[in-house]
């Protein structure tokens, strides 16, 4: 895992720590630079620096997005944690980056497999690629919502069990043995990924 997934993974545990998904973005120039960041904010009150919060829509690839200025972004890359959703699909074609790094496959909601579908859609080339060790912890996490009544809507848990048993099973025993407490507290993000390497 890189540092720019690892970010990823940080941002995803201000999210669960804050009462939201646990899904995180990050955007890097073509220095190498992270220059934007989001997460997931759609069940908090309150945020800064042009953050989206409490509505639907507080996405963390949009909240990565709208801090973007400038132009030439096509060389710039975008991670998320889990695919891009339909609304945030087309944010990011829209915005000029080229270039998708995401963990967990969205069965239910994921936007990626639009691009090419139309003329629009087919004008810029995408380069999209999946990374298995952030699809892993990103798959972990959701793991740990299943209290949560907003994973059970649409059939999104039903899906979600169907394709993530081992990532579902290592979430639960992380539960079981207390480390839940110690994620959503003090835990940082390279400790959790260890341990769910191990586990894994």
């Amino acid at each position: 895992m890189n540092r720019y997934e690892l970010r990823v993974v940080e941002l995803c545990l201000n999210s669960l720590r804050n009462g939201s998904l646990p899904i995180g973005s990050v955007v890097v120039d073509n220095n190498s630079n992270i220059v934007s960041e989001g997460r997931n904010m759609i069940h908090e009150n309150s945020g800064d620096n042009r953050d989206i919060y409490g509505n639907a829509i507080a996405h963390a690839e949009l909240n990565a997005l709208v801090k973007l200025n400038g132009e030439h972004l096509n060389t710039y890359t975008i991670y998320s944690s889990m695919e891009p959703c339909v609304m945030c699909a087309g944010a990011i074609y829209m915005s000029g980056i080229r270039n998708i790094v995401y963990g967990m496959k969205d069965y239910l909601a994921g936007g990626l497999n639009l691009y090419g579908l139309t003329d629009y859609y087919s004008r810029k080339k995408m380069t999209v690629h999946q990374s298995e060790d952030l699809g892993i912890i990103q798959a972990v996490l959701i793991g740990l919502l299943e209290d949560k009544e907003y994973v059970h809507r649409g059939g999104f848990w039903e899906i979600y069990l169907t394709h993530y048993k081992k990532e579902y099973l290592i979430a639960k025993r992380l539960e079981k043995e207390g480390f839940l407490n110690s994620l959503c507290s003090e835990l940082d993000a390279s400790d959790f990924v260890h341990m769910v390497r191990n586990y894994y």
